[in-house]
């Protein structure tokens, strides 16, 4: 019988509102970074967000892993103050 430990881990996705400043993506980062997680892509979508007169932008990131390792990393991410909305649905 073949090991689980084999089968590849599903691609998840996390799509975040976030405020356009500098160190915004040092934050988001570091978040994955101390969980050992490696963020296969990030994609920052040119256009500003209008949020209250603040400059914003929607931030999507990739990366393997399991469903419960995603739902811990949303929630830490929506504790930063950078990240004003997150999108778990892609």
């Amino acid at each position: 019988m073949e090991s689980l430990e084999n089968e590849p881990l599903p691609e998840q996705v996390i799509i975040l509102i976030v405020r356009d400043q500098p160190g915004t993506l040092f934050q988001i980062s570091a978040v994955f970074s101390n969980r050992g997680i490696s963020m296969s892509s990030i994609q920052l979508h040119e256009e500003s967000i209008p949020c209250n007169g603040k400059r914003c932008t929607r931030l999507i990131i990739r990366f393997f892993g399991e469903e419960s390792r995603k739902k811990i990393i949303i929630r830490l991410l929506s504790r930063l103050d950078c990240v004003l909305e997150s999108d778990d649905s892609g």
